[in-house]
């Protein structure tokens, strides 16, 4: 029986029916594994994967100030986008620190706002309290599937499902395409630092659609891969996790996001506030490999010899670098790539060191027909 205060996707039976591990995340039934994370986040750099990612929130902002209406809520410049181009954008608070890290889509006549699902009712009651005449929000979230095929091998895949060539779709763009009749809107981004593709599709369209993709991925080793695997996949590519590594507290330079505020023009919510810490840092999110065996988890101290100089925001075992990694916010002092830190794991410390991010190579931006 569906709880009345937990949603489920409408892949919920093919979930149950592939025996997955469901937990709930944020409301949501969701797939935490199949076959084991680690598994699922090999197969992710080897061959290629399908993530159920229809909890996340969709946005769309219409009308004739939309434009104006969010360049002045982010700070990546998005006189830049162009139609059927999308950026990854922010949402800041008075304070400079992080609403919501989301990924933007630029439509001939609207945006769509892709936001993650803990924030959702946050990010649109933001945008609501905001809100000037000739600017539209509708929240499409209910009537979206969003699937997200990720991995070297999804390329081929997906040209097989769709019967043409992707060679020239570009990194951060999408395109509007029928697959087999299902109306798609299909993506290049990926949270896994992978080559990959993201396809959203009506609601009721969604199990035909999985049932194509996973038909077709036979031969290229395709899996379905649960939350675990997405975990690990996105710490390996250095990407912060709102609610671990960013939240209403992060200011965006400390976070390492600074590169995002692009166009030294634009004026938007909080700019003053990251300008004025920019000058005076105290603390930052650093990337660390342990030189001991553990898993740093989030809100362990990190240490220089025996004084607490920081926190882990995340951390995994990497089954693809063989390691154990992680992210922290550290002391400024102690930020420099080579720095040896200990972390504190049941009672003992342990070594690690400061590398820079990523802790894998990135393949999402390789050209259009790698």
């Amino acid at each position: 029986v569906q709880m009345s205060n937990i949603k489920q996707t409408p892949f919920f039976d093919i979930h149950c029916k592939y025996g997955a591990r469901m937990i709930d995340f944020f409301g949501w039934r969701l797939p935490l594994e199949y076959q084991g994370s680690l598994k699922e986040a090999v197969a992710a750099r080897s061959d290629c994967v399908l993530f159920d990612t229809s909890h996340m929130g969709q946005i769309r902002i219409s009308g004739s100030k939309a434009e104006q209406f969010l360049q002045f809520l982010t700070p990546n410049d998005m006189s830049r986008l162009k139609p059927l181009a999308m950026q990854y954008n922010l949402f800041t608070n008075h304070q400079g620190a992080v609403i919501d890290d989301f990924m933007m889509y630029k439509f001939d006549d609207s945006f769509l706002c892709v936001v993650n699902a803990s924030r959702k009712d946050k990010v649109l009651e933001w945008l609501d309290s905001n809100k000037t005449s000739g600017v539209d929000i509708s929240d499409e979230s209910a009537n979206t599937a969003l699937l997200s095929l990720q991995g070297p091998k999804s390329q081929k895949l997906l040209e097989q499902a769709v019967g043409f060539s992707l060679d020239g779709f570009d990194y951060l763009h999408f395109i509007r395409k029928e697959i087999k009749g299902i109306i798609c809107l299909i993506s290049r981004s990926g949270y896994t630092g992978e080559k990959g593709y993201e396809i959203y599709c009506a609601w009721e369209n969604a199990c035909s659609l999985w049932n194509l993709i996973v038909n077709e991925g036979n031969e290229f080793s395709l899996v379905p891969a649960g939350l675990g695997a997405r975990d690990i996949l996105r710490i390996e590519a250095g990407y912060p996790l709102y609610g671990n590594d960013i939240d209403e507290t992060t200011n965006i330079i400390e976070a390492s996001l600074g590169w995002v505020i692009k166009g030294k023009e634009h004026n938007f919510i909080g700019k003053d506030k990251i300008l004025e810490v920019k000058g005076r840092l105290s603390r930052k999110r650093i990337g660390f490999i342990m030189q001991d065996k553990g898993v740093a988890r989030c809100g362990y101290s990190v240490y220089n010899s025996h004084a607490v100089i920081g926190k882990v925001t995340s951390g995994t075992y990497s089954p693809n670098l063989n390691k154990f990694i992680g992210m922290a916010y550290v002391d400024i002092d102690f930020t420099n790539i080579g720095t040896a830190i200990n972390i504190g794991i049941r009672n003992k410390l342990c070594r690690a060191r400061i590398v820079s991010f990523p802790f894998v190579p990135i393949r999402v931006r390789n050209g259009s027909n790698k």
